[in-house]
């Protein structure tokens, strides 16, 4: 709720949308004596009036979907940010805008020859990950993890 009076609607609006908030609802004097009030989704498709009885279903479910929407879009990010790779020109390319999947010895010295060299550090091993052998990707020496190690820069 924001009650202030000094500020005009529409700065209360922006303001709120800055903020993150998926979902307004606009009450007023009119919309109350109507029993409805106006919704306004932050990724949506405008305005929509809805009944004040049903609006806390309805508003569950607009968020579940705003979540789910919000978590497509990540998944879809990483995925197009993620590149699997055994070359080390290409690994450097990739953690230097997303991450990389590569095989890794697992020895503290190679993977503080990798951070020097690129800023990456290996982020996590996947549990899911599929079985997979091979050299490492800055030294050679046998992969120590039977599957590929998520790298990655820190910011």
């Amino acid at each position: 709720m924001d009650g202030r009076t000094h500020v005009s609607p529409g700065f209360k609006f922006n303001e709120w949308e800055l903020r993150g908030a998926p979902i307004r609802l606009e009450l007023g004097p009119r919309d109350l004596a109507a029993g409805t009030a106006v919704m306004v989704r932050r990724l949506g498709e405008g305005k929509e009036s809805i009944s004040l009885d049903g609006a806390p279903a309805r508003l569950a479910d607009e968020l579940a979907a705003f979540q789910d929407l919000l978590l497509e879009r990540a998944t879809a990010f990483r995925d197009s940010h993620t590149v699997v790779t055994d070359a080390w020109d290409d690994f450097v390319e990739a953690v230097g805008v997303g991450w990389a999947l590569a095989l890794h010895c697992g020895t503290r010295e190679c993977e503080e020859e990798i951070k020097a060299a690129t800023g990456a550090t290996a982020r996590c091993v996947p549990l899911d990950g599929p079985a997979e052998s091979g050299p490492c990707i800055r030294c050679g020496l046998p992969s120590a993890y039977g599957k590929r190690v998520i790298f990655g820069r820190a910011y």
